[in-house]
């Protein structure tokens, strides 16, 4: 019976899986594009939403990164967007904070969520089996029968819980997108769901407690979840007052829609 390789085994291949999430995410984004009823702007204003979610998901990763462990010195591969220093949590924050300003000012009034969310769900899930091969992002100790070996412990595998997860959030978006009312909504339902699932993930990680036991991490999960069923909530309820005031011009918009 084969074994699953031990955390930390390979770092060559999980730098190879790291930089093929980048690759799967963007060749998802674009076939995410092709199927969109809202697809991004053409010409400068693409560029602008792009430049915005590199350049804030960088900054967050890299900027979260460093308030939990300090400034490091020395490390030329800092500047690069693929180099070390890089927490997915600040990235999706302040990517998503940079894209809702760019928008607003290009006055952008629909979604643009859905590549994004079925982008970054499967990017993010083979990076996660890189982590695993690297040797990052690893679990607390655990005496449960799937436990992995690593350093002489036996420790959850935290990071082939997420990658699984991932996998899965991917298939329940890729269900949704046909089913949901309006295409926007799926952008709020990865975030609702990708909070969930990190949070839960976690909670099997060596996390130091911030506030009521939970890491900041799982404090920027419940920030997370908490923005997807508000906007979840409140798109619904404006699209049934506005179908209970303007009965037929609702209809006519959900045609032209879909």
């Amino acid at each position: 019976m084969a074994r699953v390789p031990e955390p930390g085994s390979n770092p060559a291949l999980g730098s190879s899986l790291h930089a093929a999430g980048y690759l799967v995410g963007s060749i998802v984004f674009m076939l995410a594009q092709r199927l969109s009823r809202h697809p991004l702007p053409t010409g400068n204003a693409r560029i602008i939403l792009l430049a915005a979610a590199l350049l804030g998901g960088t900054v967050g990763a890299k900027l979260s990164q460093w308030l939990a462990l300090g400034l490091p010195t020395g490390d030329t591969s800092l500047p690069s967007p693929f180099g070390g220093g890089r927490t997915v949590l600040g990235g999706l924050l302040v990517g998503w904070i940079a894209v809702e300003i760019a928008k607003s000012r290009l006055g952008i009034r629909y979604s643009t969520g859905m590549p994004f969310a079925l982008a970054l769900t499967a990017g993010e899930a083979v990076g996660r089996f890189g982590c695993w091969f690297s040797g990052c992002c690893g679990g607390r100790a655990c005496n449960l029968p799937w436990a992995a070996a690593q350093d002489g412990n036996t420790v959850h595998p935290s990071q082939l819980y997420m990658a699984l997860g991932l996998i899965a959030l991917l298939g329940l978006l890729l269900w949704l997108r046909t089913r949901l009312a309006e295409e926007g909504d799926l952008f709020l339902c990865y975030l609702a769901g990708y909070g969930l699932l990190r949070f839960t993930v976690e909670a099997t990680r060596q996390q130091d407690g911030l506030f009521a036991g939970l890491s900041l991490a799982q404090w920027v999960c419940l920030l997370f979840i908490a923005a997807g069923g508000a906007g979840l909530y409140a798109r619904t309820r404006d699209r049934r007052d506005n179908l209970e005031q303007h009965p037929l011009q609702s209809a006519a918009g959900e045609r032209a829609d879909g």
